[in-house]
């Protein structure tokens, strides 16, 4: 059988499954043996499909070798503790680290099993698929799992450790010597009930669920990566890098996680050590480790991507280039941007060190010197401003990028999607009922601002990941779209400062609807956060409405040529107005004007390129200033954020541009080969 006849036997067949999947869920309420195979036999053709590796400096789809930008939430707390995360900001004296924690509720009267009973129902409540459910629906299409090595340990193994924290020299020393008996008698990791591997097999089930990847990250190394005990729940810096047993530990660790999950396509890949940090020996150190967890997890026949991460918490890779791997092949490189004060123009100016990554010009050019992946592990923690402007010069260079972190407790809004109210853990043992109700889903409150810095330019929910087309006669419910009229130009939203034209010739930020389900057959249409009105006909239509009601509920009409009508609660039809007038919805016929051209935004990002193609710079520009570059002659145009035209001129090679006012623009390029649009931003 050729290869073009296998593509379309698996079509028919993914085809035929789905519909007979979602038919026999909709008329069965039992299922017999028979049905859970054919079901999970269609689980696994679909999964199938999801999984990922590199092609030159992208991550792609292994089935199709399109781009996957992976844009994921940390869910850091939930099996690690960092003490910053506990309590309000400006706490003084607080414990820093998990066992420190542990240790102020001992010394508060809580005795070892009423800890772990504590620890376990925090596991419990603090991440659930609510959480999971959630996450999706902002249109990230993965998370990251941070990971502290004792979960892998059983109960009796984690008293052990947990002895040091009041006895930490020799404790450890006893420890130490535990770890090193049970390596050498393979008592390490054997069992699969151990709670780590029940942590990652529940957060498979739920993101498989939601069509979401998951990196599996070892932020806790057995023995400490580092002299920041905070981020690994340290005893004594530096551990794993100077006794041998925390490097087996580490590596023998590593090979029970793959052995266990190396056919599973809902790991994106293995994040093998947490930011390394003031590592005695530097980057040579940091590649024996390194070198020896890739060759055991290769040597299981273990195809995911793998990344690897340098000294500098994860941003400096001397000695650990690409080329000093083997094998190299589905390598990613870290980087942490976080940004502590340094001026926005300061991202575009080299560092001396091409290896050092955590500047944006800097990891750009790595990636693309080195031709491999650099994903951001973690970003965040900054103001909303700087949050925003990050994305936007991630997303312009097809980067994805992990926002820290899902939730933590705090008195007002900060950095994370959601916040914890008080009282808080470091409060001690008084607390501990409450923080237990507090940090459930249902309990926490959304951060409105940084929800909105970060994820306005997200896909659609469900959109991103692995997912199947949409049937194109029905309202693609939760999915971006664009409009078009018959006068061959889009719908635009205006920003809900005016009403609506159909006028645009690009389809950008304001042209973007998502289609959201508004019960009874119909959907409402929002772009920027808010809902398209009718306004009854009345009057021109808008959108500006902070919720769904009457007016702002439309039935979905597809027509026979692909297009779609949209009939409001009046029961006339949205028009056009031929791009001439403000839209209206005051139509009795269905026609024209009021028939529409549509297409689903698979990415809602603007169809950034390569900078080695197209650069712009400073972004921000100061003082109206900036510069392009580009590699073959182009015509550019400056639009402004109505659509406007308000520069154009040709390009060879650079072009200086001066007395822009402040605002937000966008710039296209138009050459033999392509058409590219980035954003420019202008202090």
């Amino acid at each position: 059988m050729n290869s073009t006849k296998k593509e379309l036997m698996t079509s028919y067949i993914l085809y035929g499954v789905y519909h007979f999947k979602k038919l026999f869920i909709q008329k069965h309420k039992t299922f017999s043996i028979f049905s859970i195979i054919i079901l999970c036999f269609i689980n696994t053709i679909n999964s199938q499909n999801c999984w990922l590796e590199t092609e030159g400096n992208q991550i792609v789809s292994a089935e199709t070798k399109q781009p996957v930008i992976l844009r994921a939430v940390g869910l850091g707390g939930w099996v690690l503790q960092e003490g910053y995360m506990l309590n309000p900001q400006g706490c003084n004296g607080c414990p820093g680290t998990q066992w420190e924690i542990k240790q102020k509720l001992y010394s508060d009267g809580q005795d070892y099993d009423q800890v772990e009973a504590f620890y376990q129902s925090w596991r419990d409540n603090f991440i659930t698929k609510a959480d999971i459910d959630y996450i999706a629906s902002l249109g990230f299409n993965s998370v990251r799992l941070p990971m502290h090595y004792e979960l892998f340990l059983t109960g009796e193994q984690r008293r052990v450790r947990n002895n040091v924290i009041n006895n930490r020299y020799a404790g450890h020393d006893t420890y130490k010597n535990a770890l090193r008996n049970w390596y050498e008698h393979d008592n390490l990791f054997t069992s699969n009930n151990l709670e780590g591997f029940r942590i990652i097999d529940n957060l498979i089930r739920w993101c498989r669920a939601n069509d979401m990847y998951i990196i599996l990250d070892l932020h806790a190394a057995p023995g400490g990566q580092g002299q920041d005990k905070n981020i690994a729940d340290i005893f004594h810096n530096h551990n794993l890098w100077q006794f041998p047993v925390f490097q087996d530990v580490t590596n023998r660790l590593w090979q029970k996680i793959s052995q266990r999950y190396s056919n599973e396509p809902t790991i994106a890949f293995y994040d093998l050590i947490n930011e390394p940090n003031s590592v005695p020996g530097g980057g040579q150190v940091i590649h024996s480790l390194l070198q020896r967890l890739l060759t055991t997890i290769r040597n299981q026949g273990d195809t995911h991507m793998i990344m690897i991460e340098g000294n500098g918490y994860g941003n400096n890779y001397d000695y650990l280039e690409p080329f000093t791997f083997s094998p190299n092949k589905d390598l990613i490189y870290n980087a942490h941007r976080y940004n502590w004060g340094m001026p926005l123009s300061e991202d575009w100016i080299p560092d001396s060190n091409p290896n050092q990554i955590n500047k944006m010009i800097n990891l750009i050019n790595f990636r693309n010197n080195h031709q491999v992946p650099v994903w951001i592990g973690e970003t965040g923690e900054n103001p909303n401003w700087w949050l925003r402007q990050n994305i936007v010069w991630l997303e312009e260079q097809e980067i994805g990028w992990c926002h820290w972190t899902y939730k933590r407790h705090d008195v007002g809004q900060n950095a994370a999607l959601m916040r914890i109210g008080g009282p808080y853990l470091t409060d001690g043992a008084s607390a501990m009922s409450e923080v237990l109700e507090s940090i459930k889903f249902e309990n926490c409150i959304p951060n409105i601002n940084t929800i909105t810095a970060v994820t306005q330019d997200n896909p659609a929910p469900g959109t991103s990941g692995c997912t199947s087309d949409p049937n194109p006669t029905s309202a693609p419910i939760g999915k971006m779209i664009w409009l078009k009229g018959n006068n061959g130009l889009y719908v635009s939203s205006e920003n809900g400062d005016q009403p609506m034209n159909c006028n645009r010739d690009i389809a950008l930020t304001w042209e973007h609807f998502r289609v959201i389900d508004a019960g009874n057959g119909r959907i409402a249409l929002q772009n920027n956060g808010m809902f398209i009105s009718s306004e009854n006909g009345e009057t021109p239509i808008n959108c500006n409405r902070i919720r769904v009601d009457d007016w702002e509920a439309f039935e979905w009409i597809a027509t026979e040529d692909g297009k779609v009508g949209f009939k409001a609660n009046n029961g006339l039809y949205m028009s056009s107005q031929n791009g001439t007038t403000a839209m209206t919805c005051d139509k009795e016929v269905l026609s024209g004007w009021e028939a529409f051209e549509w297409g689903i935004v698979t990415d809602t990002r603007d169809p950034f390129d390569n900078s080695d193609n197209f650069l712009i710079y400073p972004n921000p520009a100061k003082e109206g200033k900036f510069t392009i570059q580009v590699k073959e002659p182009s015509e550019v145009r400056i639009y402004d954020c109505t659509g406007k035209v308000i520069y154009k001129n040709s390009i060879s090679t650079t072009l200086n541009v001066s007395d822009f006012t402040s605002g937000i623009y966008f710039v296209r390029i138009l050459n033999k080969t392509k058409k590219v649009i980035k954003k420019l931003i202008v202090d």
